[in-house]
Protein backbone atom coordinates (compact mmCIF):
# COMPACT_ATOMS: atom_id res chain seq x y z
CA UNK A 1 0.00 0.00 0.00
CA UNK A 2 2.61 2.56 -1.03
CA UNK A 3 0.09 4.67 -2.91
CA UNK A 4 -0.92 7.74 -0.84
CA UNK A 5 -4.26 7.92 -2.70
CA UNK A 6 -5.46 4.87 -0.76
CA UNK A 7 -7.90 5.94 1.94
CA UNK A 8 -7.48 4.33 5.34
CA UNK A 9 -9.80 3.27 8.13
CA UNK A 10 -7.91 4.19 11.31
CA UNK A 11 -8.64 3.02 14.84
CA UNK A 12 -7.43 5.67 17.31
CA UNK A 13 -7.03 4.65 20.96
CA UNK A 14 -6.91 7.17 23.81
CA UNK A 15 -7.93 6.99 27.48
CA UNK A 16 -9.73 10.34 27.37
CA UNK A 17 -10.07 12.82 24.53
CA UNK A 18 -11.19 16.37 23.94
CA UNK A 19 -13.94 17.59 24.27
CA UNK A 20 -14.65 15.11 27.09
CA UNK A 21 -11.49 16.20 28.92
CA UNK A 22 -8.85 18.89 28.49
CA UNK A 23 -5.13 18.09 28.39
CA UNK A 24 -2.16 18.13 26.04
CA UNK A 25 -2.23 14.54 24.82
CA UNK A 26 -6.03 14.47 24.66
CA UNK A 27 -6.09 17.69 22.68
CA UNK A 28 -3.44 16.43 20.26
CA UNK A 29 -5.41 13.26 19.59
CA UNK A 30 -8.51 15.32 18.83
CA UNK A 31 -6.69 17.76 16.53
CA UNK A 32 -4.94 15.00 14.58
CA UNK A 33 -8.04 12.84 14.18
CA UNK A 34 -10.36 15.58 12.93
CA UNK A 35 -7.76 16.71 10.38
CA UNK A 36 -7.24 13.16 9.17
CA UNK A 37 -10.98 13.02 8.51
CA UNK A 38 -10.76 16.34 6.65
CA UNK A 39 -8.04 14.76 4.48
CA UNK A 40 -10.38 11.90 3.51
CA UNK A 41 -9.47 9.23 6.07
CA UNK A 42 -12.01 7.38 8.22
CA UNK A 43 -11.26 7.57 11.96
CA UNK A 44 -12.84 5.54 14.75
CA UNK A 45 -11.84 6.63 18.25
CA UNK A 46 -12.23 4.36 21.27
CA UNK A 47 -11.96 6.29 24.52
CA UNK A 48 -13.21 6.08 28.11
CA UNK A 49 -15.93 8.23 29.61
CA UNK A 50 -14.86 10.65 32.35
CA UNK A 51 -18.59 10.90 33.19
CA UNK A 52 -21.40 8.40 32.65
CA UNK A 53 -23.68 11.11 31.24
CA UNK A 54 -21.72 11.15 27.97
CA UNK A 55 -23.25 9.15 25.08
CA UNK A 56 -21.83 5.73 24.15
CA UNK A 57 -21.40 6.85 20.54
CA UNK A 58 -21.13 10.27 18.96
CA UNK A 59 -19.76 11.71 15.74
CA UNK A 60 -17.57 14.73 16.48
CA UNK A 61 -15.94 16.68 13.63
CA UNK A 62 -16.36 13.60 11.43
CA UNK A 63 -14.66 11.26 13.92
CA UNK A 64 -16.65 8.21 15.09
CA UNK A 65 -16.30 8.39 18.90
CA UNK A 66 -16.98 5.12 20.72
CA UNK A 67 -16.96 5.53 24.51
CA UNK A 68 -16.33 2.87 27.14
CA UNK A 69 -18.38 3.38 30.30
CA UNK A 70 -16.75 4.96 33.37
CA UNK A 71 -17.49 1.83 35.42
CA UNK A 72 -15.96 -0.54 32.85
CA UNK A 73 -12.83 1.62 32.56
CA UNK A 74 -11.96 1.15 36.25
CA UNK A 75 -11.20 -2.58 36.07
CA UNK A 76 -8.74 -4.33 33.77
CA UNK A 77 -10.98 -7.28 32.85
CA UNK A 78 -14.06 -5.10 32.38
CA UNK A 79 -12.01 -2.69 30.27
CA UNK A 80 -10.77 -5.54 28.07
CA UNK A 81 -14.30 -6.88 27.59
CA UNK A 82 -15.60 -3.43 26.69
CA UNK A 83 -12.70 -2.91 24.27
CA UNK A 84 -13.37 -6.24 22.55
CA UNK A 85 -17.04 -5.34 22.20
CA UNK A 86 -16.25 -1.94 20.70
CA UNK A 87 -13.73 -3.40 18.25
CA UNK A 88 -16.24 -6.06 17.11
CA UNK A 89 -18.86 -3.36 16.59
CA UNK A 90 -16.50 -1.24 14.46
CA UNK A 91 -15.41 -4.24 12.38
CA UNK A 92 -19.02 -4.99 11.47
CA UNK A 93 -19.03 -1.71 9.51
CA UNK A 94 -15.80 -2.49 7.65
CA UNK A 95 -12.14 -3.37 8.08
CA UNK A 96 -9.57 -1.51 10.16
CA UNK A 97 -6.40 -0.73 8.21
CA UNK A 98 -4.30 0.79 10.99
CA UNK A 99 -4.34 1.12 14.78
CA UNK A 100 -2.93 4.35 16.25
CA UNK A 101 -2.17 3.96 19.99
CA UNK A 102 -2.17 7.22 21.95
CA UNK A 103 -2.43 5.71 25.43
CA UNK A 104 -0.43 2.67 26.65
CA UNK A 105 -3.18 1.17 28.83
CA UNK A 106 -5.88 1.38 26.16
CA UNK A 107 -3.32 0.22 23.60
CA UNK A 108 -2.33 -2.81 25.68
CA UNK A 109 -5.96 -3.83 26.19
CA UNK A 110 -6.61 -3.47 22.45
CA UNK A 111 -3.56 -5.59 21.59
CA UNK A 112 -5.12 -8.40 23.65
CA UNK A 113 -8.09 -8.44 21.25
CA UNK A 114 -7.52 -11.20 18.64
CA UNK A 115 -9.38 -9.17 15.98
CA UNK A 116 -6.49 -6.68 15.94
CA UNK A 117 -3.50 -9.03 16.06
CA UNK A 118 -2.75 -8.77 12.34
CA UNK A 119 -3.61 -5.07 11.94
CA UNK A 120 -0.53 -2.78 11.61
CA UNK A 121 0.01 -0.51 14.59
CA UNK A 122 1.71 2.82 15.28
CA UNK A 123 2.17 4.40 18.69
CA UNK A 124 2.39 7.99 19.92
CA UNK A 125 4.82 8.52 22.81
CA UNK A 126 3.19 11.57 24.41
CA UNK A 127 5.19 11.00 27.59
CA UNK A 128 6.30 8.10 29.77
CA UNK A 129 3.33 6.73 31.73
CA UNK A 130 5.93 5.24 34.10
CA UNK A 131 7.46 8.67 34.76
CA UNK A 132 4.11 10.42 35.10
CA UNK A 133 2.80 7.87 37.62
CA UNK A 134 6.00 7.96 39.64
CA UNK A 135 6.11 11.76 39.91
CA UNK A 136 2.39 12.02 40.69
CA UNK A 137 2.81 9.49 43.52
CA UNK A 138 6.11 10.55 45.13
CA UNK A 139 6.63 14.12 43.94
CA UNK A 140 9.98 14.04 42.13
CA UNK A 141 11.97 11.78 39.84
CA UNK A 142 14.62 11.15 42.52
CA UNK A 143 12.31 10.37 45.47
CA UNK A 144 12.35 6.98 47.19
CA UNK A 145 9.74 4.61 45.73
CA UNK A 146 7.61 2.49 48.12
CA UNK A 147 7.61 -1.23 47.28
CA UNK A 148 3.91 -1.31 46.34
CA UNK A 149 4.48 1.50 43.87
CA UNK A 150 7.51 -0.33 42.47
CA UNK A 151 5.31 -3.31 41.60
CA UNK A 152 2.69 -1.05 40.01
CA UNK A 153 5.37 0.74 38.00
CA UNK A 154 6.76 -2.54 36.68
CA UNK A 155 3.31 -3.50 35.38
CA UNK A 156 3.07 -0.08 33.75
CA UNK A 157 6.49 -0.58 32.15
CA UNK A 158 5.35 -3.98 30.83
CA UNK A 159 2.17 -2.56 29.27
CA UNK A 160 4.07 0.34 27.71
CA UNK A 161 6.74 -2.01 26.36
CA UNK A 162 4.26 -4.36 24.71
CA UNK A 163 2.63 -1.48 22.85
CA UNK A 164 5.97 -0.20 21.60
CA UNK A 165 7.19 -3.65 20.59
CA UNK A 166 4.01 -4.32 18.58
CA UNK A 167 4.20 -0.99 16.72
CA UNK A 168 5.84 -0.49 13.35
CA UNK A 169 6.37 3.24 13.97
CA UNK A 170 6.65 5.23 17.18
CA UNK A 171 5.95 8.97 17.03
CA UNK A 172 7.75 11.39 19.36
CA UNK A 173 6.97 15.05 19.93
CA UNK A 174 10.63 16.01 20.36
CA UNK A 175 14.18 14.72 20.32
CA UNK A 176 14.04 14.88 24.11
CA UNK A 177 11.08 12.46 24.16
CA UNK A 178 12.85 10.08 21.80
CA UNK A 179 15.99 10.09 23.92
CA UNK A 180 13.91 9.57 27.06
CA UNK A 181 12.30 6.55 25.40
CA UNK A 182 15.71 5.12 24.47
CA UNK A 183 16.82 5.30 28.10
CA UNK A 184 14.19 2.67 28.89
CA UNK A 185 13.81 0.76 25.63
CA UNK A 186 17.04 -0.02 23.79
CA UNK A 187 15.31 -2.06 21.09
CA UNK A 188 14.92 0.23 18.07
CA UNK A 189 13.27 -2.20 15.69
CA UNK A 190 10.24 0.09 15.16
CA UNK A 191 10.74 3.23 13.09
CA UNK A 192 11.37 6.14 15.49
CA UNK A 193 9.87 9.32 14.06
CA UNK A 194 9.97 12.81 15.59
CA UNK A 195 6.95 14.95 14.65
CA UNK A 196 6.23 17.92 16.94
CA UNK A 197 2.92 18.90 18.43
CA UNK A 198 0.90 21.57 16.70
CA UNK A 199 -1.28 24.64 17.03
CA UNK A 200 -4.26 26.07 15.21
CA UNK A 201 -2.61 29.18 13.79
CA UNK A 202 -5.99 30.70 12.83
CA UNK A 203 -7.39 30.28 16.34
CA UNK A 204 -4.23 31.42 18.14
CA UNK A 205 -2.90 34.66 16.67
CA UNK A 206 -1.61 38.03 17.93
CA UNK A 207 -3.98 40.96 18.60
CA UNK A 208 -4.07 43.38 15.69
CA UNK A 209 -3.51 46.40 17.94
CA UNK A 210 -3.01 47.54 21.53
CA UNK A 211 -6.60 48.74 21.52
CA UNK A 212 -7.77 45.20 20.68
CA UNK A 213 -5.59 43.78 23.43
CA UNK A 214 -6.95 46.27 25.96
CA UNK A 215 -10.51 45.48 24.91
CA UNK A 216 -9.88 41.77 25.52
CA UNK A 217 -8.41 42.50 28.94
CA UNK A 218 -11.43 44.56 29.91
CA UNK A 219 -13.67 41.67 28.86
CA UNK A 220 -11.60 39.31 31.03
CA UNK A 221 -11.65 41.80 33.94
CA UNK A 222 -7.88 42.33 33.82
CA UNK A 223 -5.91 45.55 34.15
CA UNK A 224 -4.94 47.23 30.89
CA UNK A 225 -2.02 49.05 32.57
CA UNK A 226 -0.12 46.29 34.40
CA UNK A 227 1.99 43.62 32.60
CA UNK A 228 0.13 40.32 32.34
CA UNK A 229 1.98 37.05 32.96
CA UNK A 230 0.10 33.93 31.87
CA UNK A 231 0.41 30.19 32.27
CA UNK A 232 -2.06 27.48 31.23
CA UNK A 233 -1.38 24.11 32.86
CA UNK A 234 -3.03 21.19 34.54
CA UNK A 235 -2.71 21.82 38.29
CA UNK A 236 -0.46 18.81 38.90
CA UNK A 237 2.89 18.14 40.53
CA UNK A 238 5.35 18.30 37.64
CA UNK A 239 3.93 21.54 36.22
CA UNK A 240 5.97 23.67 38.64
CA UNK A 241 3.11 25.95 39.64
CA UNK A 242 4.11 26.05 43.32
CA UNK A 243 7.54 27.30 42.28
CA UNK A 244 5.90 29.93 40.07
CA UNK A 245 3.74 31.25 42.90
CA UNK A 246 6.75 31.31 45.24
CA UNK A 247 8.66 33.23 42.55
CA UNK A 248 5.85 35.79 42.46
CA UNK A 249 6.16 36.05 46.24
CA UNK A 250 9.90 36.70 45.98
CA UNK A 251 9.30 39.47 43.45
CA UNK A 252 6.54 41.02 45.55
CA UNK A 253 8.77 41.16 48.65
CA UNK A 254 12.08 42.13 47.03
CA UNK A 255 10.90 44.50 44.28
CA UNK A 256 7.47 45.81 45.32
CA UNK A 257 7.70 48.64 42.78
CA UNK A 258 7.63 46.11 39.89
CA UNK A 259 3.92 45.68 39.25
CA UNK A 260 2.52 42.61 37.49
CA UNK A 261 -0.61 40.50 37.29
CA UNK A 262 -0.36 36.73 36.94
CA UNK A 263 -3.12 34.46 35.65
CA UNK A 264 -2.99 30.66 35.99
CA UNK A 265 -5.61 28.71 34.02
CA UNK A 266 -6.41 25.02 34.42
CA UNK A 267 -7.75 22.51 36.91
CA UNK A 268 -6.24 19.62 38.83
CA UNK A 269 -5.48 18.02 42.16
CA UNK A 270 -3.29 20.89 43.44
CA UNK A 271 -6.02 23.54 43.32
CA UNK A 272 -6.53 23.80 47.09
CA UNK A 273 -2.80 23.73 47.80
CA UNK A 274 -2.12 26.49 45.27
CA UNK A 275 -4.94 28.63 46.69
CA UNK A 276 -3.44 28.30 50.18
CA UNK A 277 0.01 29.16 48.86
CA UNK A 278 -1.29 32.34 47.21
CA UNK A 279 -2.72 33.41 50.58
CA UNK A 280 0.48 32.47 52.44
CA UNK A 281 2.58 34.51 49.99
CA UNK A 282 0.10 37.44 50.26
CA UNK A 283 -0.44 37.50 46.50
CA UNK A 284 -4.23 37.57 46.22
CA UNK A 285 -4.05 41.06 44.70
CA UNK A 286 -1.85 39.99 41.77
CA UNK A 287 -2.11 36.19 41.25
CA UNK A 288 -5.33 34.54 40.07
CA UNK A 289 -6.35 30.91 39.61
CA UNK A 290 -9.16 31.22 37.07
CA UNK A 291 -9.91 27.50 36.70
CA UNK A 292 -10.56 25.63 33.48
CA UNK A 293 -11.09 28.15 30.68
CA UNK A 294 -13.47 27.21 27.82
CA UNK A 295 -11.70 26.44 24.56
CA UNK A 296 -13.26 29.42 22.80
CA UNK A 297 -12.01 31.77 25.54
CA UNK A 298 -8.48 30.45 25.98
CA UNK A 299 -7.02 32.19 22.88
CA UNK A 300 -8.22 35.51 24.32
CA UNK A 301 -5.99 35.04 27.37
CA UNK A 302 -3.02 34.34 25.10
CA UNK A 303 -3.85 37.36 22.93
CA UNK A 304 -4.03 39.70 25.93
CA UNK A 305 -0.87 38.55 27.76
CA UNK A 306 2.61 40.06 27.68
CA UNK A 307 4.54 36.92 28.62
CA UNK A 308 3.77 33.20 28.86
CA UNK A 309 5.58 31.23 31.58
CA UNK A 310 6.22 27.49 31.46
CA UNK A 311 7.57 26.52 34.92
CA UNK A 312 7.69 22.72 34.40
CA UNK A 313 9.93 20.76 36.78
CA UNK A 314 10.08 17.41 34.92
CA UNK A 315 9.43 15.49 31.66
CA UNK A 316 8.13 18.22 29.35
CA UNK A 317 7.72 16.20 26.16
CA UNK A 318 6.65 19.17 24.07
CA UNK A 319 4.05 21.49 25.59
CA UNK A 320 1.21 22.34 23.22
CA UNK A 321 0.64 25.53 25.22
CA UNK A 322 4.11 26.66 24.17
CA UNK A 323 3.12 26.40 20.51
CA UNK A 324 -0.17 28.17 21.26
CA UNK A 325 1.66 31.04 22.95
CA UNK A 326 4.17 31.37 20.11
CA UNK A 327 1.37 31.40 17.53
CA UNK A 328 -0.18 34.24 19.54
CA UNK A 329 3.04 36.22 19.11
CA UNK A 330 3.66 35.75 22.82
CA UNK A 331 7.23 35.26 24.11
CA UNK A 332 7.56 32.18 26.32
CA UNK A 333 9.94 31.97 29.27
CA UNK A 334 10.42 28.33 30.21
CA UNK A 335 12.47 26.16 32.52
CA UNK A 336 15.34 24.21 30.93
CA UNK A 337 13.37 20.96 31.08
CA UNK A 338 12.72 18.49 28.29
CA UNK A 339 11.68 19.80 24.89
CA UNK A 340 11.27 23.38 26.13
CA UNK A 341 14.98 23.93 25.46
CA UNK A 342 14.63 22.62 21.89
CA UNK A 343 11.76 24.97 21.14
CA UNK A 344 12.89 28.19 22.82
CA UNK A 345 16.52 28.01 21.67
CA UNK A 346 15.20 28.49 18.14
CA UNK A 347 14.12 31.98 19.18
CA UNK A 348 16.48 33.25 21.89
CA UNK A 349 18.49 31.68 24.73
CA UNK A 350 17.30 34.46 27.04
CA UNK A 351 13.85 32.86 27.10
CA UNK A 352 15.19 30.00 29.24
CA UNK A 353 15.29 30.29 33.01
CA UNK A 354 18.62 29.16 34.45
CA UNK A 355 16.91 26.58 36.70
CA UNK A 356 13.49 25.35 37.88
CA UNK A 357 13.77 26.93 41.35
CA UNK A 358 11.53 29.80 42.53
CA UNK A 359 14.62 32.01 42.71
CA UNK A 360 15.52 31.33 39.07
CA UNK A 361 11.94 31.99 37.97
CA UNK A 362 11.86 35.25 39.92
CA UNK A 363 15.15 36.32 38.36
CA UNK A 364 13.89 35.68 34.82
CA UNK A 365 10.53 37.39 35.37
CA UNK A 366 12.31 40.40 36.90
CA UNK A 367 14.44 40.66 33.75
CA UNK A 368 11.28 40.75 31.65
CA UNK A 369 9.57 43.35 33.83
CA UNK A 370 12.62 45.64 33.81
CA UNK A 371 13.49 45.27 30.10
CA UNK A 372 10.24 44.40 28.26
CA UNK A 373 11.56 45.90 25.00
CA UNK A 374 13.98 42.94 24.61
CA UNK A 375 11.04 40.52 24.58
CA UNK A 376 8.84 42.77 22.45
CA UNK A 377 11.39 42.36 19.64
CA UNK A 378 10.89 38.56 19.77
CA UNK A 379 7.14 38.61 19.06
CA UNK A 380 7.36 38.30 15.27
CA UNK A 381 9.91 35.46 15.52
CA UNK A 382 7.58 33.62 17.90
CA UNK A 383 4.70 33.82 15.44
CA UNK A 384 6.87 32.90 12.45
CA UNK A 385 8.21 29.78 14.18
CA UNK A 386 4.71 28.57 15.03
CA UNK A 387 3.44 29.13 11.48
CA UNK A 388 6.37 27.44 9.73
CA UNK A 389 6.96 24.47 12.07
CA UNK A 390 3.97 23.86 14.31
CA UNK A 391 0.76 24.41 12.34
CA UNK A 392 -1.57 21.41 12.65
CA UNK A 393 -1.84 21.07 8.87
CA UNK A 394 1.94 20.59 8.60
CA UNK A 395 1.99 18.13 11.50
CA UNK A 396 -0.91 15.99 10.26
CA UNK A 397 0.49 15.76 6.72
CA UNK A 398 3.67 14.27 8.20
CA UNK A 399 1.72 11.79 10.33
CA UNK A 400 -0.42 10.74 7.37
CA UNK A 401 2.69 10.13 5.26
CA UNK A 402 4.14 7.92 7.99
CA UNK A 403 0.90 5.93 8.00
CA UNK A 404 1.47 5.07 4.34
CA UNK A 405 5.12 4.22 4.99
CA UNK A 406 3.96 1.53 7.42
CA UNK A 407 2.60 -0.66 4.61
Amino acid sequence: MSCPEKKLSILSLQYHCYPDEVGGAWGLTYEVNKRLVARGQTVHLITCKPAESLPDYEKIDGVHCHRISLKASKGFISLWRAMRKQVSHILRSGEIDLVHIHNPLIGFVAILCPQLWTVPKVCHFHSSWYDEEKINEVGTESSEIPWKLKIKLQFIRLMEGVGYAMSRTIFFLSEYSKNRFLEYYTCTQPELCVIPGGVNIEEFHPPDSKATRDSIREKLKLSTEIPLLLTARRLEQRMGLENLIRAAGILHRQTPDLKFQMVITGRGSLKDRLERLILEEELSHCVQLVGLVPRETLPLYFRSADLFILPTTAIEGFGLVTAEALASGLPVMGTPVGATEEILQQIDERLLFRHTSPEALAEGIETFLKTPEIFLEMKSRCRDLAVTRYSWDTVVKKIEQEYFNVF
